[in-house]
């Protein structure tokens, strides 16, 4: 299904401030500069926003799925074959079409009447395009409103015998999939009808994970054998957050988890009709434990059944619990036994409270759902299933989990990041040193004070954070250390005798690597009244690029041309425009998740000195060293908070020539606009430029 649900996750919701528009009427768009948070007006497109729904709805690499594509043809041949062969027409009913595509595969299929709904007016428009260039226009009657919308005697002649639908989402029922069904055999179809997919099951394997936990899980900071800062019961005692974690399984190492259970069918959706789904569920399935440890998430997947004899299956599975990989393969490579979707991920959800387990005993895990989304539990009692109490989905009540992404409580607790942090600031924290730090969502301030400086200012705009950081700073007795301000003009008035700026730098409208400059931004506001001695961590950031070939994820940008045979041209066109007219040149993605290999050696594209107020440019040019598809340049941050010591948001390692990338943070990706096989003799020229007047920066790329 497209729909402005499948948004691609983790958009940014600020515009990329230093890459034009065209601009053509005359409608004023709210922008904000992500280095300074400054709002602003810009002339636009009167159609700006159209197009940025448009371009921001990046759904082609669901098209790009070959698997799902062709067993959703063929269960649509199936159904439209078993309804002939009872001796009445094929009457189709296609919810959510998008291209049109289910449409069009079933009108192939000798189906006599169809009809697709499509709520998004533009997709629809587009769906009615695509048909029509396909020869499909006599068969095929697109509706533009959404399916609970449509009424028999207005826009269905009568209730259909065949339902085609794609309205699901990594945590299945997350776009309202059993709203959808329910309605359809409720008020659209007949008693008998065909549903295509027939049913879904729902799996879940219980893990251990320290990997996993820290994206959950607050850690005392220890240092040598000395706890520096302690983190408090309430804080890890918390349920945390119920929010769906969508990752791509298949590339986390095997080693970085264990299996508490293997995988188990814990949930069924049928959406056949013969019952109604229930909008609130839950199952009780018993286990063994397979090790002795501790119960800490739970790894969600699901599988399709598209049709009603269960001779078609779709599974969204990891490689290692995917029931087409027989091969006993781990690494890199093993992501790429099976098909490659970005629609439809896996998904992490963490325990409300970890239990620990002993082999060989039997646990209870309690799964359950509502109408829009799933949650987990592990416990040692003997549930008796549909006993009709059903589990309180997981609250946040410490503060951490609401103000902060999972990315940034993974990122806290990483060790080699806070051994540099804590190393520079030693070398820098006197008995005399005033300090403050210019970050959000940040504990630097607690690991300054706990070398006993003279004092410790932080500015923090986040309210929620605010009241979990007082009560961190309480618990480790530094109330007297660290002085919290939440408005910019009151910490201006009193910072006169800071001698040391601090920053991670990371900021929550950051969603670039060069839009953590804020810091510098921030900190040169402050340079004006500090002492005239100040010193700064980081003290010059410099970005760096690499020419890189991905796996998949260059399918997110590339047009369809064709899919299953049919011309997908206008829906080429359209988002195409869409995205030259509103989107950013440059994406954020986390590289981790998809599989890339290096075809140049990292190159400097931009240094900036954090200390300086000047523009600074840089240009020149890369050769690639090996042969392979050259799909863009990857652009990352090394923050350097001394000679020695550098954060770096960049690649990690080179594992069989795939790269392993941060995994607490998003590079910058630039897209070719035509791929092309490249070797030695191939370059890439550059040219960046940060201009601090507005401030800005940008980059320019061309490969020849």
């Amino acid at each position: 299904m497209i729909t402005l649900l499948s948004i691609r996750r983790d958009v940014s919701k600020f515009r990329v401030w230093n890459y034009s528009v065209k601009r053509i009427m005359s409608v004023f768009t709210e922008t904000v500069n992500p280095i300074t948070g400054a709002c602003d007006w810009e002339m636009q497109d009167d159609e700006y926003d159209f197009h940025q729904e448009i371009a921001r709805s990046s759904y082609a690499d669901m098209l790009y799925d070959t698997e799902r594509n062709q067993k959703y043809e063929a269960a649509i041949k199936i159904a439209i074959d078993t309804v002939h062969g009872f001796g009445k027409e094929a009457n189709v009913l296609d919810i959510g079409t998008g291209t049109g595509l289910l449409s069009m595969m079933a009108a192939k299929h000798g189906a006599d009447r169809i009809i697709a709904c499509e709520a998004f007016e533009p997709i629809g428009k587009c769906a009615e395009e695509v048909v029509e260039k396909n020869g499909f226009a006599s068969k095929i009657k697109v509706v533009k409103k959404r399916s609970t919308e449509l009424k028999v005697g207005v826009d269905l002649p009568y209730r259909f015998n065949i339902l085609v639908t794609e309205v699901f989402d990594t945590e299945l029922i997350g776009e309202g999939a059993v709203c959808t069904f329910n309605h359809a055999h409720s008020e659209l179809l007949e008693s008998d009808a065909i549903v295509v997919p027939n049913s879904a099951t729902v799996y879940a394997q219980v893990v251990e994970s320290e990997l996993v936990s820290n994206w959950n899980k607050l850690r005392d900071f220890k240092f040598g054998q000395q706890t520096s800062i302690k983190i408090p019961d309430f804080i890890n005692n918390c349920a945390g957050a119920a929010a769906v974690h969508d990752v791509q399984l298949s590339q986390l190492p095997l080693q970085s988890f264990r299996s508490i259970t293997s995988p188990l069918p814990v949930l069924k959706f049928d959406f056949s009709g013969k019952t109604r789904i229930r909008e609130r569920e839950e199952s009780v399935v018993v286990f063994k434990a397979s090790v002795t440890g501790t119960a800490q998430a739970v790894f969600m997947w699901w599988d399709l059944v598209m049709d009603p004899f269960s001779q078609i299956t779709l599974s969204c599975a990891p490689y290692w619990a995917h029931p087409d990989v027989k091969v006993d393969i781990s690494g890199p490579e093993a992501a790429n036994l099976i098909p490659w979707r970005d629609h439809w991920m896996q998904a992490i959800y963490y325990l409300p409270s970890e239990v620990p387990v002993q082999q060989n005993h039997e646990f209870s895990l309690v799964s359950s759902h509502d109408e829009f989304s799933l949650w987990f539990s592990v416990t040692s009692s003997m549930r008796v299933q549909d006993d009709g109490k059903f589990s309180n989905k997981p609250i946040c009540t410490c503060g951490l989990h609401l103000s902060m992404p999972r990315a940034r409580i993974g990122c806290l607790n990483d060790t080699l990041r806070r051994k540099k942090y804590y190393r520079a600031l030693q070398k820098k924290i006197t008995q005399d040193t005033i300090c403050l730090c210019l970050s959000d969502l940040s504990l630097l301030s607690l690991m300054a004070a706990s070398l006993n400086p003279k004092k410790v200012y932080y500015l923090d705009t986040n309210v929620i954070f605010t009241k979990t950081l007082e009560k961190i700073i309480e618990h480790n007795n530094l109330q007297n250390k660290i002085q919290i301000f939440n408005k910019k003009e009151d910490l201006l008035s009193i910072c006169d005798k800071v001698n040391l700026i601090v920053g991670e730098p990371h900021f929550s409208s950051s969603t670039l690597p060069w839009h953590n400059l804020q810091f510098w931004h921030l900190a040169t506001q402050f340079r004006q009244i500090c002492s005239d001695n100040v010193s700064m961590i980081p003290y010059k950031v410099v970005f760096s690029g690499l020419v890189v070939q991905f796996d998949h994820l260059w399918k997110i940008q590339a047009p369809l041309k064709t899919v299953e045979g049919f011309n997908t041209e206008p829906f080429d066109k359209l988002i195409n425009n869409a995205i030259d007219l509103s989107d950013n040149a440059i994406d954020a993605q986390p590289l981790w998740e998809y599989g890339c290999r290096a075809l140049s050696a990292p190159f400097q594209v931009l240094q900036i000195d954090l200390g300086a107020n000047v523009s600074v440019s840089d240009s020149g040019f890369i050769h690639c060293l090996k042969k392979g598809t050259c799909h863009g340049v990857v652009l990352w941050a090394d923050w350097c908070l001394d000679d020695l010591d550098i954060i770096s948001t960049g690649p990690l390692d080179l594992i069989n020539e795939k790269l392993v990338w941060d995994k607490y943070t998003k590079q910058g990706v630039f897209f070719f606009p035509q791929y092309k096989t490249v070797s030695h003799s191939n370059k890439i020229s550059y040219l960046s430029l940060f201009q601090h007047k507005i401030p800005d920066v940008s980059f320019e790329f061309s490969l020849s």
